[in-house]
């Protein structure tokens, strides 16, 4: 320490000053050096580029000039001379580029340009050893095809551009044999040099040298003037940090000292120096009054380490004392954990799926973890028995009837046969209802304090808020069970929603319609539940207003044609709000198909005896009219317009009495008697199609015919069932017009024949598909249809058992289906076709 302070007192007090200037001044001058050359090495690259796109310029032109030598110069000088002849000056692309770039070095004579080969026909182009060293590169490396470099030519740095110089077959006439070569170019040069090339062989190179010299120096003279500035602006900025220094450091180095002598000059024994004179001693003043104060804290230490030993005694009888501080701290927190853990587990145990018995039995295990005591049992009240059943026991005694009532806030305290042992009564409660008790056995009297106790009764509290939710869980479970098996019961779809439409339980027939699975689509919104067939009740909810409805029933018909009649049933609050919904589908298809059919029967009926009323009426008086039209036209056979009128009323009567033929056919189809023979559909339909073959010829029908040669006989009236096809095959061909296509289709399924007639005509619109059975209803124009043709077809079909059914969709066709139930005896197979 003594040396330390010496070596600090000799120190000058300018020093630190000194190498704080000598540091700052070399670090701004590398600074500008380091600026310098950055600059010029940046404006070095740019004039390289500058120089390289120069260069590029002049040796594309070069190389054009070239090309139009070879390709286009060059050919017609031998078209107008011949092959044997060559002219230099026209004709070689070295001479001629050569004298371009020797009129160009008049403008600038620093350009150098060289063209050079090696064994080159003039000896003058030989190429050098730096070219050599280039044409070897360039067959090394057969995929550059220039390279560039700045290096020194006659003591002067030049930027020089090398470019390979390949043969092709145009220069080869030249270059190739001597033989083959012109007389001119043999005779001047010789036969020994310059020949002998191949095709796109590399024989030479092409170098642009442009001189970088005077371009150097000036980036040189600009760097240097680029050096003097920043060095000027260095010097300022030096300046300026020094002025700070002096300020910043300085200052606070007085206020520092102005410290020392304020707050330490009294609390130390050696006298700190007096300040002197001038301010350019505050270094000094610093160190002086930092080796008195080290002087002092060495004395301070040397006084210190003789309290060492007593201190060392001292903290080692605290340090013990700790460490058993410590380690009853450390018990406790432990204790504490597992009570705390013994409490989350309970917690966790209200929830738990398990049975009641094997959770108690979880829970005596857990609490013995705790409770310093031998054993334990967990008795619950029977209200049936009135006493205390054994659930689970761990070393647990048979319990005595309770005389007296258990207080469900305190524990109860038995004598034990021995002398340091208790037997713990735990009341197991929950809101104010004892549940159940459980005994602690053998437990040691000096551990009964009141944090145990406390910590039992707590315990018991859990465990009988544990019992009473297992117990609510067990009924809620029963009663959602339940109330399961009653929604599986009803056959129809049932589901129950929340108000905000979440799917809260369904029933297997719904589950089952959609094929999904009962936890799939739990608490899924309704309207977002995928499944393979459309659901009844997405979509539903919104247009209904369950507030002011008690219940709502909706019909609603799916794409495939069925019905269902969709019942709502909200579940209301004490407040009338809505807790839930619960709807219900039906499926009344085949009670409205019912309902229809025996609407359109009796439609039939009373259309039939109007229509048999109405027929004998009008029969008589149309027989008398044709009667006299005959003899009026016998009367007036030369009289033309006579003849014709009589003619017209005699066609109007005709059709009026088809009419009425029409309605006494339909009146009497209910009451003409059938004669039903076992027969073959397909040959019913061949026999119609040859009876319409004309009409689908004339119309140009394209007829696609599908029958199923194994199809049963069955009983029918074959000309009734031809009457029935003929009127069906008929409409469909006005439907589909000239150049439609009519498809028939027979084929047998659950003991019935089916027959498909299906048109692409325009369709039938849903407004009139549910009328177009009914009698006199036509969608022909005025005199081209009585509107009784499918009346009495679906008369014939109903008198078989059958029923005809349709599908359309508007511009895209109509299908009608005619049904025939097969009898049992007429199940013989034919197979005439």
């Amino acid at each position: 320490m003594k040396d330390i302070i010496r070596d600090l007192a000799g120190k000058d007090q300018h020093n630190l000053k000194l190498q704080f200037q000598v540091g700052l001044g070399i670090i701004l001058f590398c600074f500008c050096l380091f600026t310098t050359t950055i600059i010029y090495h940046f404006q070095k690259s740019l004039l390289e580029e500058e120089t390289f796109r120069q260069t590029e310029v002049v040796m594309t032109s070069l190389e054009a000039t070239r090309g139009y030598i070879r390709e286009v110069l060059r050919p017609r000088m031998w078209e107008e001379l011949g092959e044997d002849q060559f002219i230099i000056e026209s004709m070689s692309t070295s001479y001629i580029t050569r004298v371009i770039m020797d009129r160009f070095k008049d403008s600038l004579p620093a350009f150098k340009y060289r063209r050079t080969a090696i064994d080159a026909r003039n000896p003058d182009f030989e190429a050098n050893t730096q070219e050599r060293e280039m044409i070897e590169y360039f067959r090394a490396h057969p995929e550059e095809h220039e390279w560039h470099t700045m290096k020194r030519l006659d003591s002067e740095r030049y930027f020089t551009l090398y470019r390979p110089v390949f043969f092709n077959n145009s220069c080869l006439h030249c270059h190739g044999e001597p033989t083959k070569a012109p007389k001119a170019i043999t005779a001047t040069y010789g036969e020994n040099r310059g020949f002998h090339r191949q095709v796109e062989e590399i024989g030479g190179v092409v170098s642009i040298s442009i001189p970088l010299e005077e371009s150097l120096a000036q980036i040189w003279e600009r760097s240097f003037r680029m050096f003097g500035a920043v060095l000027i602006l260095a010097l300022l900025l030096y300046s300026t940090i020094w002025l700070l220094f002096h300020q910043l450091i300085i200052t606070n180095l007085r206020d520092l000292l102005t410290l020392f002598r304020t707050t330490l000059g009294d609390s130390v024994q050696s006298p700190l120096p007096q300040r002197r004179k001038g301010h350019r001693e505050e270094l000094e003043e610093l160190f002086r009054s930092a080796r008195t104060l080290v002087q002092d804290l060495r004395d301070s230490r040397s006084r210190l380490v003789e309290h060492t030993d007593n201190l060392e005694i001292v903290v080692a009888d605290r340090t013990e004392a700790l460490k058993r501080s410590e380690t009853r701290a450390r018990t406790q927190v432990k204790k504490r954990n597992k009570e705390l853990m013994l409490h989350n587990t309970l917690t966790g145990l209200i929830t738990s799926t398990d049975n009641l018995q094997t959770t108690l039995h979880r829970v005596l295990q857990e609490a013995l973890q705790v409770i310093p005591a031998k054993g334990a049992g967990i008795y619950l009240y029977d209200n049936v028995a009135d006493s205390y059943i054994l659930q689970t026991a761990v070393n647990a005694p048979v319990l005595e009837p309770q005389q007296d009532k258990i207080d469900y806030k305190q524990i109860k305290v038995i004598p034990s046969d021995k002398y340091d042992m208790l037997t713990v009564s735990i009341p197991l409660s929950c809101r104010k209802r004892l549940l159940g008790i459980m005994l602690i056995t053998e437990l040691r009297c000096e551990t009964l304090n009141c944090a145990l106790q406390e910590l039992l009764l707590s315990i018991g509290q859990q465990i009988g808020l544990t019992i009473e939710n297992m117990q609510n869980m067990q009924s809620l479970r029963q009663s959602t069970e339940l109330l399961q098996s009653v929604f599986d019961g009803i056959s129809d779809p049932l589901i129950l929603l929340a108000p905000d439409g979440c799917l809260q339980m369904a029933n297997q027939s719904f589950l089952l319609r959609n094929n999904l699975a009962m936890d799939d689509v739990i608490g899924q919104n309704i309207d977002a539940i995928a499944s393979v067939q459309q659901c009844l009740f997405s979509g539903q909810l919104q247009a209904l207003d369950l507030q002011t409805e008690k219940q709502h029933t909706k019909e609603i018909q799916l794409a495939d044609g069925s019905i269902f009649d969709i019942f709502f049933y909200p579940i209301l609050n004490t407040d009338d709000s809505i807790q839930a919904i619960v709807c219900l589908a039906k499926d009344v298809t085949t009670l409205k198909e019912t309902e229809q059919r025996i609407q359109q029967t009796e439609k039939l009926v009373a259309v039939g005896q109007l229509a048999a009323g109405v027929a004998h009426e009008i029969n008589n008086p149309l027989g008398v009219i044709l009667c006299h039209t005959d003899i009026i036209k016998e009367e007036n056979r030369d009289n033309e317009e006579i003849f014709n009128d009589i003619n017209t009323i005699e066609r109007h009567a005709e059709n009026c009495k088809r009419i009425v033929a029409d309605l006494l056919d339909f009146s009497r189809s209910g009451e003409s008697r059938m004669e039903r023979q076992p027969g073959s559909i397909n040959e019913s339909i061949e026999t119609v199609l040859s009876m319409v073959g004309q009409q689908f010829k004339k119309n140009q029908i394209n007829l696609i015919c599908t029958l199923e040669p194994e199809l049963p006989n069955c009983l029918m009236d074959n000309r009734r069932i031809q009457q029935v096809l003929v009127n069906l095959i008929m409409n469909g061909v006005q439907a589909a017009g000239n150049k439609g296509k009519i498809s028939i289709t027979t084929r047998f399924e659950n003991e019935q024949i089916l027959i498909e007639i299906e048109d692409d005509g325009p369709g039938i619109n849903k407004e009139i598909l549910d009328k177009i059975f009914d009698p006199f209803f036509s969608t022909k124009d005025p005199g081209q249809g009585t509107g009784l043709g499918l009346s009495v077809s679906y008369g014939i079909i109903r008198e078989h058992d059958g029923e005809i059914r349709v599908q359309s969709t508007p511009g895209h066709g109509a299908r009608f289906t005619v049904v025939i139930p097969v009898s049992p005896k007429s199940l013989t197979h034919i197979d005439k076709r």
